[in-house]
């Protein structure tokens, strides 16, 4: 058994290793995610408008917080309200410059700039139009991943997500929930940024990790109310079996990326 499973790894990094015209020619399957791996909705496309600016909002501000191009203005953010706040703890202040950022990021008249990255900076200050695209199916690398109510009229289920963190004080937490909403930010003229949003289970209570490393959690028992917004492109995908033995607990199984 150890063999054939050796095996079947080594048969799957050469298929990865190939080159689409090689996989063409040996008639291996082209990758349905091709062209998809940046992100790219699939499925169930709708336009709104969020007049009260409220969701699109909180969701920019998330935005703000993912893309390594924002560090600079996020530490120096931080540094300001820690000198305000001194006796603050660490988890308000970061609360803090969340909530806050956006419209701080706002008044610090960011040039437009020549180069790209400038253009960009000055966009996502500028902020957001209201105008927002919600899809049903997102593909974004490797996985096809769908909100809830999609979820439930398909056979294995793909709306389960992970995504690991790392807190003030230097430890990673790995965080499981599933997908509720799939918008699509627009930075005009050409920036769409993808965010999920998600309902994640609350632990240590909603999270049992067994011994040998099988996970279970209580999909009931969901809490992060204010981090509810995550990028797209920072998630990974799970699969959630209903455990035999406890119909509150689900069985938590990685997903595969699409061949």
């Amino acid at each position: 058994m150890i063999e054939r499973y050796c095996a079947e790894e080594v048969i799957e990094a050469c298929q990865d290793y190939l080159r689409e015209e090689d996989r063409c020619a040996l008639g291996l399957p082209v990758t349905c995610h091709k062209g998809r791996l940046a992100g790219k909705g699939s499925k169930g496309r709708k336009t709104f408008i969020d007049k009260e600016y409220t969701q699109v909002e909180e969701a920019h501000s998330c935005v703000l917080q993912y893309l390594t191009m924002m560090e600079p203005f996020i530490e120096k953010h931080n540094a300001l309200i820690r000198a305000e706040n001194p006796w603050r703890s660490e988890q308000w202040i970061v609360r803090e410059q969340k909530h806050l950022f956006g419209k701080w990021l706002r008044e610090q008249d960011i040039l437009e700039g020549e180069i790209a990255m400038e253009q960009t900076s000055w966009r996502l200050a500028v902020g957001r139009s209201s105008q927002v695209t919600s899809w049903q199916t997102y593909d974004v690398n490797g996985y096809t991943f769908y909100t809830k109510v999609k979820d439930q009229k398909s056979v294995p289920p793909n709306s389960g997500v992970r995504i690991e963190n790392v807190d003030a004080f230097g430890e990673v937490h790995t965080h499981y929930g599933f997908i509720e909403d799939i918008w699509e930010l627009d930075y005009r003229p050409d920036i769409q940024i993808t965010m999920f949003w998600c309902q994640w289970v609350k632990p240590p209570r909603g999270i049992e990790v067994e011994k040998f490393g099988l996970t279970r959690v209580n999909l009931d028992n969901v809490g992060y109310k204010d981090h509810m917004w995550v990028s797209a492109t920072c998630v990974a995908q799970v699969l959630y079996y209903a455990d035999p033995k406890n119909p509150k607990r689900h069985v938590v199984i990685s997903g595969n990326r699409g061949s």
